[in-house]
């Protein structure tokens, strides 16, 4: 019991760091493993993430921010 009492604080101490955007695809660069939503530039994996998107495409990323960066969690099409 204890360590599923930890492991549910673990979780909900990490989803209290994400951060939700949506928004459109203003620029895309998978060689430098970033793209451009609202002006604000996030870095993603492309080989994890990147299948599919295209710049103009609407889109919702969970990221989170460390030391001055975005990183992308998940990126989503919007609804």
């Amino acid at each position: 019991m204890t360590l599923a009492a930890t492991a549910a604080a673990g979780a909900a101490a990490t989803a209290s760091f994400a951060h939700e955007i949506t928004g459109r695809i203003e620029h895309l660069s998978p060689k430098r493993q970033h793209l451009t939503v609202r002006n604000q530039v996030y870095r993603y994996d492309p080989r994890l993430m990147g299948l599919g998107l295209r710049r103009g495409e609407q889109v919702r990323i969970l990221y989170r921010e460390q030391h001055g960066h975005r990183t992308a969690i998940r990126i989503l099409p919007a609804a």
